[in-house]
């Protein structure tokens, strides 16, 4: 199974990334979150753009022998001094310019439109996550030791993972012929030959002579007006007027005032409240019905967190409702999702997406080696890759916490490597 390398950025620097970022920038946290993901996306494409040659292929494959390919501790990073900072920027400045060309500008407006933030704040985060998609591409080429025909073949692959994930509009700002953009050919604006000026004024002139004609101006006066100097008018526009005064007084007031209730009062309507589709509702809260009948789609594998927790609900929640990852894997020393294994995560979300006032948090624990501080910062950040990656599935975050505890409370004895394999483990318990 091919590598999906947006997946893969998004499990192991988008979380910590977009935290640091929205510091340094002052821009909200989601917002920047969708930044990282757009930014990855756009890049991403402008490689498998820019690698439809022969020459613009080994043009990158040179480029990345120059990336870091172990570029992922986050907060290394950005807690250590400014310098590592300024790093990551002076890293990302040296691509973007061969890579997009003119293009990086249209890329970042367009990444700034479609997440929230700032067009500065958008063209600052491209040079600072750039470096962490190169050294992710770089670490698939040194390990699959890839010539520009390898590297075009991976690019290639990752292809539908970033269509599904571009910014809108972002093909036709970047120009991206891969992804469908057509150069479009220039109006051709026909010559319309002029028609020769008619005169109509004496045509005009002719009509308004005959109107003037048609209609006299001394017809449209009355003949006693005109005798009387327009006085005679009003001999019996005032009667006329003091009559229809009369007829007005007695049908509106009538006698002792009872009549004008021959005006039939608007009758008031009794207002119709609609009421709100009940809720459907359990010992755990309310129940979202379309995401329950798509939760009764999947088969729980046998002790999976999903299983333990479905088990738990239709047992009436009795319990201390604590569940642990039996089937969740990371990369040795990493907080990288391993492959296949975050299904059990994306089992969970299915859960909380049908469970909808469920919350959880999210405990992160390892073996007793090594050193503890280390322990507790891998811990934790093992513990928000799982969180980060329910928030990407839809989750809101405020249903989600984080803790990592290190090597402490362990459920197996360390002395083993088969009790360390348990320690080293993820649980959940429900907050409400």
């Amino acid at each position: 199974m091919s590598i999906n390398l947006l997946e893969t950025l998004r499990q192991s620097v988008t979380g910590d990334l977009s935290v640091y970022a929205a510091d340094l920038y002052q821009e909200d946290e989601s917002n920047v979150r969708k930044a990282i993901s757009g930014t990855f996306s756009t890049v991403l494409a402008s490689l498998i753009d820019k690698t439809k040659t022969k020459q613009g292929a080994n043009q990158v494959l040179k480029m990345l022998e120059k990336e870091d390919p172990d570029l992922i501790d986050v907060e290394d990073i950005f807690t250590r001094s400014p310098q590592t900072v300024n790093g990551l920027w002076n890293a990302g400045s040296r691509v973007i310019t061969p890579l997009m060309g003119t293009h990086h500008k249209d890329a970042s407006n367009t990444v700034a439109v479609t997440s929230g933030i700032k067009k500065l704040s958008s063209g600052k985060l491209l040079r600072v996550a750039t470096p962490f998609l190169m050294g992710s591409i770089a670490k698939e080429v040194q390990n699959g030791k890839l010539d520009s025909d390898g590297l075009v073949s991976l690019l290639k692959s990752q292809k539908a993972h970033v269509e599904s994930s571009l910014p809108k509009g972002a093909v036709d700002a970047m120009e991206l012929s891969s992804f469908g953009w057509t150069k479009k050919a220039p109006k051709v604006v026909e010559e319309v030959k002029k028609k020769p000026k008619v005169k109509k004024e004496k045509v005009v002139r002719e009509k308004v002579v005959k109107e003037k004609k048609a209609v006299p101006v001394k017809a449209a006066v009355a003949p006693e007006v005109v005798k009387s100097g327009g006085m005679a008018f009003f001999k019996w526009l005032i009667p006329l007027l003091a009559i229809i005064g009369i007829i007005w007084l007695v049908m509106t007031k009538g006698c002792g005032g009872d009549k004008i209730a021959a005006v039939a009062p608007v009758a008031k309507v009794a207002e119709v409240v609609k009421a709100a589709p009940a809720k459907v509702a359990n010992v755990l809260g309310n129940v979202n019905d379309a995401a329950m009948t798509a939760l009764g789609n999947i088969k729980f594998a046998t002790g999976s967190v999903g299983d333990q927790m479905m088990a738990f609900i239709k047992g009436g929640a009795k319990g201390d409702g604590r569940f642990r990852f039996n089937n969740l894997n990371f990369a040795s020393g990493s907080h990288v999702i391993d492959g296949g294994s975050g299904l059990e995560v994306d089992n969970l979300s299915a859960i909380l997406k049908a469970y909808t006032d469920v919350k959880v948090n999210v405990e992160g624990y390892t073996d007793s080696r090594g050193n503890a501080d280390n322990n507790q910062a891998l811990s934790q950040r093992r513990a928000d890759a799982v969180r980060t990656r329910l928030i990407n599935s839809g989750i809101p975050e405020g249903r989600i916490t984080t803790k990592g505890f290190g090597a402490a409370s362990p459920v197996a004895d360390n002395e083993t490597a088969e009790g360390r394999a348990q320690n080293r483990r993820i649980e959940v318990t429900i907050s409400k």
